[in-house]
């Protein structure tokens, strides 16, 4: 049928309803995009936005023999993909509440003086390995990260460039993070750092 592209949603839900496939995939190719944008506009995500487009025509596919002809399809898809989409945006509040609860579950098996004997024992070695640096490198990187010294006033101090100490604080952090990286202890800093 030469004119199936112009048909109007009216018609299409008529043979929707009987189950016609063709009916059905000419609706998808004219509403599929609009309800991603749609979607995408309110979820921000492209695999949750196509999820929600799949969804809703599936279940327009589902409920087709009760759609109704002679009221808007464009507004019954849109409420449609409208509940999908808070349904989603619950499944991923969810999934979010389920994240923080096992962070929650797995910090708690620490106990605060388990989590500081870890921590003084890591700085202790962090420390170790200050000490170990080369005589000006662990003077700049001391004045930098201990005492809060800038790159400025350190080469002042030291009567160096700041291009020098830019350098040297450059090279004891890539000294510090070979020796984290060499003993699996990143992921142990981390875990310091951020839980």
């Amino acid at each position: 049928m030469p004119d199936k592209a112009v048909k109007p949603d009216s018609e299409l839900v008529v043979l929707l309803r009987k189950g016609g496939m063709e009916a059905f995939d000419l609706l998808f190719e004219r509403y599929a995009g609009r309800l991603y944008r749609f979607s995408f506009s309110l979820l921000k995500t492209r695999e949750d936005s196509e999820e929600v487009v799949q969804e809703t025509f599936f279940r327009i596919w589902e409920k087709r023999a009760g759609i109704s002809d002679d009221k808007s399809f464009q507004s019954y898809l849109f409420t449609i993909a409208y509940h999908v989409i808070v349904d989603q945006a619950r499944k991923r509040l969810k999934e979010r509440k389920f994240e923080e609860f096992l962070v929650r579950e797995a910090t708690k098996n620490y106990t605060e003086s388990h989590l500081e004997i870890e921590y003084n024992d890591l700085k202790s070695k962090i420390e170790q390995v200050i000490d170990k640096l080369p005589g000006q490198r662990r003077i700049i990187y001391n004045l930098s990260r201990n005492v809060g010294l800038s790159h400025k006033e350190i080469a002042d101090k030291l009567n160096i460039s700041p291009k020098t100490v830019e350098n040297q604080i450059n090279l004891a952090l890539k000294q510090l993070k070979k020796f984290l990286r060499e003993n699996n202890l990143t992921v142990l800093l981390f875990i310091h750092l951020f839980l």
